[in-house]
């Protein structure tokens, strides 16, 4: 199965450097899977993922939130972009070949809320809460798990930036969950200088566009080649 992901476009700042990776990434190529991993817009502004939608409307994708993504707009993204299979603490089963793969979907988990999170009424209760969701998810029945999320789902793959904001990037997800995924995608670590870490049970790795300059192609070995189904 192959997969193409990225996150922290926050369109419109970077949906050029977006689609021109995009495209020169699918030239003379096929994918099975298409993740966004949230950040998607700037500051809630969902108008500007018109492009991107344009442009992978018609193949299978993930999409989750990040915390640019507001909550009060996340309603509009999936009414104005409905092929997108918005996973919002939720989980979508696809047909691959003859194997299940679940993908898993959150903004994620954080050690610690933000100053503007806690005014927001955030704290360690809502993240403990969701938590339990994404573990609950995790344990489905399938072939092959995925776990996506916005915020980093383990902190090594969030080296390089400064040790002081690590509690505000993620949390221990992979180390935590009783069913642990095959693999896991994230974004939210921008200056990160380590983009894919292996803890023996979980592939994590760190899409965000900032720190790869680029669209992640993650190539997964199901046994069986086959084309995703909605």
């Amino acid at each position: 199965m192959k997969i193409l992901a990225s996150s922290d476009i926050h369109s419109p700042k970077w949906t050029g450097k977006f689609l021109a990776s995009l495209k020169r990434k699918m030239a003379g190529k096929e994918y099975d899977l298409f993740i966004l991993a949230g950040d998607l817009a700037e500051r809630g502004g969902y108008k500007h993922l018109y492009p991107i939608h344009e442009e992978l409307k018609n193949s299978t994708c993930v999409a989750v939130f990040g915390n640019e993504d507001f909550s009060s707009f996340r309603d509009k993204y999936k009414k104005e972009y409905p092929s997108f299979f918005w996973l919002d603490d939720s989980s979508k089963v696809f047909q691959v070949g003859p194997k299940r793969v679940l993908v898993v979907g959150s903004e994620g988990v954080l050690q610690r809320p933000t100053r503007f999170q806690r005014l927001l009424g955030v704290d360690e209760k809502y993240f403990k809460k969701r938590l339990e969701r994404i573990d609950e998810l995790l344990c489905e029945e399938a072939d092959f798990k995925i776990l996506v999320t916005h915020y980093a789902s383990c902190l090594e793959t969030v080296i390089g930036e400064r040790e002081s904001i690590y509690p505000y990037l993620g949390y221990p997800l992979v180390e935590k969950v009783r069913c642990a995924p095959n693999i896991a995608i994230h974004g939210h670590a921008h200056f990160a200088r380590r983009t894919f870490y292996f803890n023996g049970k979980t592939k994590v790795y760190n899409v965000a566009l900032p720190a790869n300059q680029d669209v992640v192609e993650i190539d997964v070995s199901l046994d069986d080649e086959g084309k995703a189904e909605r």
